[in-house]
């Protein structure tokens, strides 16, 4: 489980750190998804217990984020594609919280892991 969350908070940093030069004139955006990555990155070291509120944590963080973008995209030049990827973000946020406050794993294991 732990690398299946290591890999989307890769994804996360990777995906941001290209376009954090074309956000400059917006730092308030800049603040939110530093925020959410950060809260992304903590999750990962809380034991099984304790994961369901971060993950409630990150969920929030990149509704904000998403929230922010969309609510000034013009204002701060985002770009459909990068709206796109933070509304990801955020749909993925959602699906890991769920599974991980229901006591199921982060992310389904894929069908050749599992045997019947």
């Amino acid at each position: 489980m732990r690398t299946h969350v290591s890999a989307l908070t890769i994804i996360m940093l990777v995906g941001f750190c290209g376009q954090a030069n074309a956000e400059a004139p917006c730092p308030e955006l800049i603040r939110l998804r530093s925020e959410a990555t950060e809260a992304a990155k903590q999750s990962m070291g809380f034991p099984t217990w304790k994961r369901c509120e971060t993950y409630i944590r990150v969920s929030l963080a990149w509704n904000a984020v998403a929230q922010y973008a969309n609510d000034h995209r013009e204002q701060c030049d985002v770009s459909a594609r990068l709206l796109d990827d933070v509304e990801k973000y955020y749909r993925e946020a959602i699906k890991i919280r769920d599974n991980v406050c229901t006591g199921r794993p982060a992310r389904p294991f894929p069908p050749d892991i599992i045997q019947r």
